[in-house]
């Protein structure tokens, strides 16, 4: 039953792929779905993009061990949303749409008027997504092994090939259709696991059932009822990890293509509660799940916190449901690989290919724009199935080093009008040797996350340097940006 559940799915996707490709006519419909989405598209794209995987697997598990701290560590996603559409969304969308560009780098060459600018954002990205991909196959194929119950390396070729299928056929257009479907699976089979957890431990769903809860972790481990865990996350973890997801619409290309593409400004609004909605109904129907799994499983079978939900499905959720929830992990893991190769094929076939080689893509666009989206999957898929060290690296750094090399820049563009193309071409170069160096060499040696570092050191070589740079009169085009920013 499982098994041809899976089957069903996986035809999904790629008929859903086989169909955005009709629709597909140009690098605007590939890259950006033509710009015409919805509030509910567009959250769903936004919501299944950053939701990934790990938390259908991960979160119960860490539930399992931290107890109610691990909402509290989630507590940043609502603000996330928040911030990405009602403060930065509606200015991101403007600008976008402003300058005319389909790309972020073509944003920032225009915002800045720098090539260099372009060039060193697509690098970033390039490096960035590239190696998280990397990263995200390797998750993709111990999962998908761990589900079929294939060795590793065909469960990432099976994997890998399907989420390649239908990005290298539909572009955006596939990735946003296939994100709006696999995000309704997450949803319902998060709450199938936790409807059918609560059955086991309490005998169903009642009023009281958080008394119930408290009463027996209390009687488990009193650790269990406080907010850090019992000191298992600090309070300036949390602060650290509220501040970061609260950037992750600004300052993530892949997050943030997701507002490029919705029809209007209007549409964030929406979008954002949404969001929430989605995000709550996750982080609460998990995180609860892994806490009455302590009423469920026997600790001594419980090894691993991500043993969690592989010893739930078989022990509370009917073969019918238990492949729905599997369903649901692999499309969180697809969700999340389809917007990061679509934004890395961007950024390698706009910002590379048609810079260095102009003629060429200009005559056959189409051509390049998917050989850019198979680059982007052949590649990590071969680094994936035995990662050197590098990419390990990479995949651990990349989302500091994303978030923080674009902070600045992508600030610059909706609330700085004083920014300079010298203090972003800086800070945008410090930084993509800062987070690396740190992370490899001396976030260990010194206690010091590369997260608290980027946090600090970003803003400030960028205030510094743009203190000191001779300011030029913004050019009309910036005039007219700001002008529609006041009308919001």
């Amino acid at each position: 039953m499982m098994i041809a559940i899976l089957v069903v799915y996986f035809g999904l996707m790629l008929f859903i792929g086989y169909l955005a490709s009709r629709r597909v006519k140009d690098s605007r419909d590939y890259f950006l779905g033509g710009r015409g989405f919805g509030p509910w598209f567009t959250a769903f794209k936004f919501a299944a993009t950053w939701e990934s995987g790990v938390k259908l697997v991960g979160s119960p598990g860490m539930a399992w061990n931290a107890g109610w701290s691990s909402l509290a560590m989630g507590i940043g996603t609502p603000l996330c949303y928040f911030f990405s559409f009602r403060v930065f969304g509606q200015r991101l969308k403007l600008a976008f749409d402003h300058f005319n560009v389909l790309t972020l780098p073509q944003m920032l060459e225009k915002r800045y008027d720098s090539r260099a600018v372009r060039v060193i954002s697509a690098v970033a990205i390039l490096i960035g997504l590239g190696g998280s991909l990397v990263a995200q196959f390797k998750a993709t194929g111990e999962i998908f092994s761990a589900i079929l119950g294939t060795d590793y390396p065909a469960g990432l070729l099976i994997g890998s090939v399907i989420v390649g299928i239908y990005c290298i056929m539909g572009g955006y257009l596939a990735s946003v259709w296939t994100d709006f479907i696999q995000g309704i699976i997450m949803v319902f089979g998060s709450v199938a696991i936790f409807a059918a957890t609560a059955h086991a431990a309490f005998g169903g769903l009642s009023p009281d059932l958080l008394s119930q809860l408290n009463a027996a972790l209390g009687s488990i481990d009193p650790n269990l009822l406080d907010i850090t865990g019992g000191g298992k996350m600090s309070w300036s973890n949390l602060f650290i990890i509220l501040a970061i997801t609260m950037l992750v619409g600004i300052a993530m290309p892949q997050q943030s293509v997701a507002i490029f593409s919705m029809r209007d400004v209007r549409t964030a609004r929406v979008a954002m509660i949404v969001c929430v909605v989605f995000s709550a109904i996750l982080a609460w129907s998990l995180a609860l799940t892994g806490m009455m799994s302590h009423m469920v499983l026997d600790p001594a079978d419980v090894k691993n916190p991500d043993l969690v939900i592989p010893l739930l499905i078989p022990r509370v959720l009917s073969p019918l449901l238990g492949g729905i929830y599997l369903a649901a992990v692999l499309a969180a893991i697809m969700s999340t690989v389809s917007g990061s190769i679509v934004v890395a094929a961007s950024s390698l076939t706009e910002d590379i290919f048609k810079l260095a080689i102009p003629e060429r893509y200009n005559r056959s666009p189409m051509f390049y724009n998917r050989v850019g989206s198979t680059i982007f999957v052949l590649l990590p898929l071969l680094l994936a199935v035995k990662p050197p060290a590098i990419i390990f690296w990479i995949g651990v750094f990349a989302f500091g080093f994303l978030v923080f090399t674009f902070l600045m820049p992508m600030a610059g563009v909706i609330l700085i009008p004083s920014a300079t193309r010298q203090a972003v071409i800086i800070q945008m170069i410090s930084t993509m040797i800062i987070i690396p160096v740190w992370t490899i060499w001396l976030q260990k040696a010194t206690g010091i996350p590369a997260l608290l570092i980027g946090l600090i050191g970003a803003p400030l070589i960028f205030f510094i340097v743009n203190a000191v740079c001779r300011k030029s009169e913004p050019a009309p085009e910036i005039h007219a940006l700001w002008d529609k920013f006041r009308q919001l």
